[in-house]
């Protein structure tokens, strides 16, 4: 019976592999701009909800700060602030976390990949927003954003790739390092300061955030100098 099942199973699988020898697909992974605008709420008018792109952008924050394999990772298994107990396979991950906190990692390492991506996704959406022409708060915001995921980029990996609104963004980014991606942040956050709120909810940038911001640029300066 076993043998039965086998040879039928043989036989199936043959069946399906020459059957989908030539596959005619339509690819529809495309939105053109006006069924940008209209999934967004813009239409006919030519401009998108631009309220909603902003919460956007705060949210997608939640997952390089708070998936225990981004940020969290990067920022405590390579000191002795965090150490990953191996209790089994499953809570090593083949070792993933010992080749962060004894420095052995490389470009390839999946959290460390995952995390540069996942928040320069943020300051990308954050650069598209402008393509809007935002009011000025929300302007200020969206770049308040971009400055501070530039900092902590500039922190962990000395480099920022970046792009302006107007970019193609099938393009190699541009590069901004050290000093220059610095400076950078600095004129940005002391340019927006003024449209920034006075107060508002705690995930909100605010003035008093462009101030931190600002205080942990100065504090650092002399080490990304050098």
């Amino acid at each position: 019976m076993i043998n039965i099942q086998k040879s039928a199973l043989i036989v199936i699988s043959i069946a399906i592999l020459f059957s989908c020898s030539k596959l005619d697909e339509e690819l529809n992974g495309q939105l053109t701009e006006e069924e940008f605008l209209d999934i967004t709420g813009g239409g006919s008018g030519g401009t998108a909800d631009v309220s909603a792109l902003l919460r956007a952008v705060y949210t997608q924050l939640y997952d390089p700060y708070n998936d225990q394999s981004r940020m969290p990772a990067l920022q405590q298994h390579p000191t002795d602030e965090t150490i990953g107990p191996t209790r089994g396979g499953d809570w090593d991950d083949g070792g993933t976390w010992r080749v962060l906190h004894s420095h052995q990692w490389d470009a390839n390492h999946p959290y460390i990949a995952n995390t540069f991506r996942s928040i320069l996704r943020v300051s990308f959406n954050a650069t598209d927003l402008l393509r809007f022409n935002p009011p000025a708060q929300a302007e200020a915001e969206a770049r308040f954003l971009r400055a501070f995921i530039n900092f902590e980029v500039l922190d962990y990996w000395d480099q920022v790739p970046y792009r302006e609104n107007t970019d193609d963004p099938n393009e190699v980014p541009k590069v901004r390092k050290g000093m220059e991606a610095l400076d950078y942040i600095i004129s940005e956050l002391n340019e927006i300061m003024p449209d920034l709120p006075d107060n508002g909810p705690a995930f909100q940038a605010t003035k008093n955030a462009a101030r931190v911001l600002l205080m942990k640029c100065y504090l650092n300066k002399g080490v990304i100098a050098n």
